[in-house]
């Protein structure tokens, strides 16, 4: 026993150090405020003034919205990439490493782009300019902001269900298929009765994985719009750095955090449940 603490101790710590320090730290921050150096104990002040803001709800329901359309736009189209690239085609080992560079670039360089390609007489103008006499300003229409980030974040991040599931689909047995080939089951059938039951586990672990990396996420929409116009695309991370590293206030940006934290706990809860409950079995 104590031969196994002093081998595990060390990774312990160092959890501790990198990840539980900082959060609790964050938490305990988040019930106090700062003013010339000074910090006072306010208990829920901070809370209650995010709440009674104009802009908390706004924020979370956008949140909600970036986190709902950008991981139902990656899982439906990483798993059609991964279906339609599990066959034994000669260009597959040609195309499948390209469809990875969304996801290896870094987000400065791939938010950079969207913004020249939404831009005016961009690329997407382009496309669209049957449609269009002229084109609308992607970036800077608080209606259309939300959309035109969605659809970056899911070329962005697809690639990584493309990857994951296509795994899972290459384990399933060729038999299983054909078996059921044989007794009539049609593509659909195939896919909701046998192969996505069958690589269920791979499916929780990447939806939760992408669910949680997506409403953290930050750096690409900031590099694209800032929060803006008028607010209409700062979700909780924007209006976290915004309000740390633009108006000062570290303590409420604490609070903001914590509220985030919530949210994210809240999404990883029924997997983590489901996977207690699994393992008790």
């Amino acid at each position: 026993m104590a031969a196994a603490a002093l081998w595990i101790g060390p990774s312990y710590l160092i959890f501790v150090l990198i990840m539980a320090f900082p959060i609790a730290w964050n938490i305990i921050e988040s019930f106090f405020a700062s003013s010339y150096g000074k910090s006072t104990f306010v208990g829920l002040a901070n809370f209650r003034q995010i709440v009674d803001s104009g802009q908390f709800y706004s924020s979370f329901l956008l949140t909600l919205y970036w986190t709902a359309g950008v991981f139902a736009g990656q899982f439906v189209l990483g798993l059609l990439l991964a279906l339609f690239f599990n066959r034994k085609l000669w260009v597959s080992r040609y195309i499948r490493p390209l469809i990875l560079i969304p996801w290896a670039i870094p987000g400065i360089v791939s938010s950079t782009a969207w913004v020249f390609l939404y831009s005016q007489g961009g690329l997407v103008d382009q496309i669209l300019k049957p449609f269009f006499t002229t084109g609308p300003a992607w970036l800077a229409e608080p209606g259309l902001v939300m959309p035109a980030v969605i659809v970056a974040g899911i070329w962005k991040g697809a690639p990584f269900y493309f990857l994951m599931l296509l795994a899972g689909l290459q384990t399933i047995p060729a038999e299983l298929i054909e078996a059921a080939k044989l007794d009539g089951a049609n593509r659909w059938q195939i896919l909701t009765r046998i192969e996505l039951p069958y690589i269920r586990n791979i499916v929780g672990l990447t939806s939760i994985l992408g669910l949680i990396w997506t409403a953290n996420y930050f750096d690409g929409i900031y590099l694209m719009t800032g929060g803006g116009p008028v607010n209409a695309s700062t979700t909780l991370p924007i209006w976290i750095y915004n309000t740390a590293f633009s108006d000062f206030n570290l303590s409420e940006a604490s609070a903001l955090s914590v509220i985030l934290l919530l949210l994210v706990l809240l999404i990883a809860l029924p997997y983590l449940l489901r996977r207690r409950g699994l393992d008790a079995v």
